[in-house]
């Protein structure tokens, strides 16, 4: 006995200090263990995302569901909508190496309709892709009218809606808790040519505004007319024509009289097309001539020639704009998604043809919902939403960012390109153009006598 404690308590105390000692050395001489491993090295121009470390239930592929206005009113741009999202998929699968969550690598396949255009074929069509097709998540269809048909069917069943095809500010405005855009809003859309046109003459005062009663154009002119009164310029004309106009002679005949400085035109392909031809032969000329949508599209120079040169149009991507990672390390921004150069070498070879601002869009989107799941690691509709709340990058479509609360796109901004010498250039803004703006633009009989666009 030792002070009245038994001689065995105190040989299990001795041990245990021991014990304790040992551990805590061992403990504190352990190596270090990094707080994250390195990631691969990637492809060229991209940005991979770090696996999660928790176990993510990963399916065999990843199902992307949407429609395209293949045939109808807005069948062009639809058409070549869907060839840039053939180029995004096989980017994704074949030289990315598909989605990378859970560990693994998933390829994505897409599921697609032709909504012929029309709004209520909309509404059943991506009702059958989540209900019947059981698409993971769903993109747009092309146009503010059909995308805003398309939207209340996500919202209703809670899944992910990356809207690339509708620039109407009024999707965004509806509460809307899953729709995410890409594109510049309508509002904003016609407003660098103002700016721009303040640029190069601040002399030049009278804007004329003639637009479609649309989703789309409505929001445009506001914009216009916004943007206008801020700069100290006059609307002299504001008139709008009905959805399926095709003759403008009385719009036409009251503009030649106002004589005004710019036109503005809010329209889409078709219509677009024919008021450049009619204003071509009724010989209505402005120092500045700015359309909508049409002259973004190739055939719009197909079929109008020597007719087209000078025309200026507002537009969310072109060939030549090279946003890359050089671009944003500038803006302290990730680059992901394949290079410009990639992603216009490998449409090139797969349709034999220059991508337009439609394929390239839905492309962006297709990237950039795969960034969004790779960030969420997950398929969850509410965890990828979240994702996108995050998400501040650059791919070669541009800058990309959102508001959180209503999805309203505030990181990419439009361009304004010029049809000069038969080629599409860049004129505005100055910092990504190819070209200088030719003005004022040549007459209608100047060009009719062979004059062409070239500074």
């Amino acid at each position: 006995m030792t002070s009245g404690i038994p001689r065995y308590i105190i040989y299990v105390a001795a041990i245990i200090i021991i014990s304790i000692i040992l551990l805590a050395v061992l403990y504190i001489s352990r190596p270090e263990i990094p707080a994250s491993m390195p990631t691969p090295t990637s492809p060229i121009g991209v940005t991979t995302t770090p696996t999660s470390p928790v176990e993510v239930k990963v399916p065999d592929k990843i199902l992307i569901g949407f429609t395209l206005p293949l045939s109808g009113t807005f069948s062009k741009e639809g058409q070549l909508a869907l060839k840039g999202a053939l180029t995004a998929v096989k980017w994704i699968n074949e030289i990315y190496g598909g989605v990378r969550i859970g560990g693994k690598h998933v390829p994505i396949e897409i599921k697609y309709y032709d909504d012929e255009s029309s709004r209520d074929l909309v509404v059943s069509l991506y009702e059958r892709l989540i209900t019947v097709d059981k698409v993971n998540f769903l993109l747009s269809t092309y146009s503010s009218t059909l995308v805003m048909a398309a939207a209340p069917v996500a919202e209703r069943y809670k899944m992910v809606f990356v809207n690339w095809g509708g620039a109407s500010d009024m999707i965004n405005r509806q509460g809307f808790k899953y729709v995410v855009t890409t594109w510049t809003q309508a509002s904003r859309y016609m407003v660098p040519v103002l700016d721009m046109l303040v640029k190069y003459d601040p002399e030049a005062k009278k804007v004329a505004l003639v637009w479609k009663e649309d989703e789309l154009n409505r929001l445009v002119a506001e914009g216009v007319r916004v943007k206008a009164r801020e700069l100290g310029l006059t609307i002299v004309y504001d008139r709008s024509f009905p959805i399926g106009t095709l003759d403008f002679t009385s719009i036409l005949i009251e503009l030649q009289a106002i004589k005004p400085d710019v036109i503005i035109i809010g329209t889409h392909f078709s219509d677009g097309l024919a008021i450049t031809k009619q204003m071509a032969d009724l010989k209505v000329n402005a120092k500045l001539i700015a359309i909508n949508v049409a002259p973004s599209v190739p055939d719009y120079y197909t079929s109008l020639g020597i007719l087209a040169e000078g025309i200026v149009f507002p537009s969310e991507w072109e060939p030549g704009v090279w946003w890359g990672p050089e671009q944003a390390r500038k803006l302290g921004l990730e680059f992901f998604g394949p290079l410009p150069q990639e992603f216009h070498t490998l449409f090139l070879n797969m349709h034999n043809e220059e991508p337009t601002e439609y394929s390239a869009s839905l492309a962006n989107a297709i990237i950039l919902l795969v960034k969004a799941i790779e960030s969420a690691q997950s398929l969850d509709q509410d965890a990828v939403r979240e994702a996108f709340n995050r998400m501040d990058i650059m791919t070669f479509f541009g800058r990309f960012k959102i508001d959180p609360a209503t999805g309203y796109q505030i990181g990419h901004v439009s361009i304004i390109g010029q049809w000069q010498n038969g080629k599409k250039v860049i004129v505005w803004p100055q910092e990504v153009a190819t070209s200088k703006l030719y003005y004022p633009v040549p007459t209608w009989e100047e060009k009719s006598a062979g004059k062409k666009a070239i500074p």
